[in-house]
Order: structure tokens, then C-alpha cells, then sequence
């Protein structure tokens, strides 16, 4: 099959560039072939054309309603979940947000040497244990 390019003359037909996924049609013998910039086409036999115009047209009608449905059930979807979670809604939306890590002061980094606030309360319950027993006069 022969390549053709945008702004060609070409013959009457379709033509495809399927990497691109883009279809053409010339009317007229020695028209130019309207198209993006630097792809190529391949003409498309009328009798293929003719063959294959029922499957995609079966295939689109057949795909309509759920690509209808698809779209309205993501719209709502996605109202309800903006509804719904005001308050954490950005979670949803999963923006990029390098800097709230940064900036998020609820738990400050630990070294690995600093205990943690559970061995801190551990360590001071026992303290206070040990403390009470001296008062009472225990020596354990």
C-alpha cells in the first residue's frame, strides 16, 4: 500500500494512519489530504470499507450505553464523594503535594538513640512505683 501525507494530493477513499488513530476522507480525485502534521496514511480499500463499516458500527452501538453510563455514574461518583468528604475531600482528587509532608508537625522525627513516649510512660510508671514502695518502707 502506497503512504500518503498531509497536504498531499491523493485519490478519492479513506485513509487511516492507525498509530496515530486518526481516519481521513478525500471526496475528490487530486484533493489534499487534510491531516496532522508529518503522519502518514494508508488508503483503506472501498471493498474493506464496506465490509468492516457493519462490525463498527455493531461495535459502537453495542459500546454507546456503556460509555453513557461509564461517564454519568463517574460524574455522580464523584459529587458524592466531593459531598460527602468536605473535610478530606483531597484525598480523592490525589493532587501531588510534596511540601505537606514537610510542613505536617504531628509526629516530629525520632533519633534512633531518644526512646518512645510508650517506653517514656513505661519507665515512668515504674518510677513511680519504685517511689511509692520507698515510702512505704518496702525494700524490693
Amino acid at each position: 500500500m502506497k503512504r500518503y501525507s498531509a497536504n498531499q494530493p491523493a485519490p478519492y477513499g479513506l485513509y487511516i494512519s492507525a498509530r496515530h488513530m486518526d481516519v481521513r476522507f478525500v471526496g475528490a480525485d487530486g484533493e489534499n489530504l487534510e491531516g496532522k502534521h508529518d503522519v502518514a496514511y494508508r488508503r483503506v480499500p472501498t471493498w474493506l470499507a464496506v465490509l468492516l463499516a457493519p462490525a463498527l458500527g455493531g461495535a459502537f452501538v453495542l459500546a454507546f450505553p456503556l460509555i453513557v453510563l461509564g461517564a454519568i455514574f463517574g460524574t455522580l461518583g464523584g459529587a458524592i464523594v466531593k459531598r460527602v468528604s468536605r473535610r478530606h475531600g483531597y484525598v480523592a482528587r490525589g493532587g501531588w503535594q510534596p511540601a505537606a509532608a514537610y510542613f505536617d508537625n504531628k509526629e516530629k522525627p525520632r533519633h534512633e538513640d531518644e526512646p518512645a513516649s510508650e517506653e517514656l510512660a513505661d519507665l515512668d510508671a515504674e518510677v513511680g512505683a519504685k517511689a511509692e514502695a520507698e515510702k512505704r518502707g518496702d525494700d524490693s
